[in-house]
This record gives C-alpha cells, structure tokens and sequence, in this order.
C-alpha cells in the first residue's frame, strides 16, 4: 500500500480548481444557480468515487497483508498507516475546498453532500481494511476512521495505552 499517486494528487488539485473557477463564473452571470451547483456536485462525487477506486485498488494491492492474513513489522506498519493517512487526507482536501465552512464555494453545495457524505463513508471502510493489521503490529489498543462532514472530513487515529 502506498498512498495516493502524485498524478492523482494533480488530477484532484486541478479538477478542484477548474470547479471552483466554474462555479465562480456561473455565481456571477445567473441569479439562480441550484442547477449549475447540482452538476457541481456530482462532480466533485465523480471526483471522490475516483479516489474511493484508487484508495480500494491501493488497499487490495497488498494481497494477504491488507486483511491481516500476514503479519506486519514496524516499519510495514508505519508506512501502512501513513498511506491510510494520506488517503484520508486526499478525500478530506476535496471535501475541505467544496464543502468546509470557510470555502468560498456557494453556500448551496452545503445542503447537497448527501451524496459525497456517502462516498466518503465507502473510503472509511476502505480504509478500516488496513488498520487491524497496523494496529496489532504498532501495539495499539484499537483505531478507528470517522468523519465529521464538513468540519472534520475524514479521521484517521490509533489508540495506545497510557
């Protein structure tokens, strides 16, 4: 497992952009955008379902190791958890620059993630996969993989004893 790719990453940043650029340029020329900020919105699902495909592809591609049917050193474990991470952190940059607080998206975006909130809680389970095996591996009490939509996209944390 190795996290998302750097074309990935690109892909995401410049989709975003363009979006956000599009979504811009229709706010200022129509005075009701619900149309336009519906077919934003399945995009930026089209957007998350791409992640979700990559991040499932990623997860798979460590064979008996994503279920834990093998054991996990160290350090395959830490660098586990820092791909679940940056998967995490990928599918939550998408949600922080659509649908957080602070975006500068319309504010119409914000009623229509019914949606992503689902694609959002399939990455969740995706990335529950890897987490038993780290966690055994690091000594770790438990993990678990939330998210908060908007505020807190998509959590990832292990619990240790104190």
């Amino acid at each position: 497992m190795n996290g998302p790719s750097e074309e990935l990453r690109a892909e995401v940043e410049r989709r975003i952009d363009s979006l956000e650029r599009e979504l811009a340029e229709a706010d200022q020329r129509l005075p009701d955008i619900s149309e336009w900020v519906r077919e934003i919105e399945e995009d930026v699902v089209r957007l998350l379902a791409r992640v979700l495909a990559e991040c499932r592809r990623d997860v798979e591609s460590d064979g008996p190791q994503a279920s834990g049917g093998e054991a996990l050193g160290r350090d395959g474990a830490l660098d586990r958890y820092a791909a679940v991470q940056a998967w995490a952190a990928l599918a939550s940059y998408v949600v922080a620059r659509v649908y957080a607080p602070r975006s500068p998206w319309h504010h119409g975006l914000a009623t229509a993630a019914k949606a992503a909130v689902a694609v959002l809680g399939s990455i969740t389970t995706v990335l529950a996969g890897p987490l038993g095996p780290v966690t055994a591996a690091l000594g770790a009490q438990s993990f678990t993989v939330g998210t908060q939509f908007p505020s807190a996209p998509l959590t990832v944390s292990l619990t240790f004893a104190g």
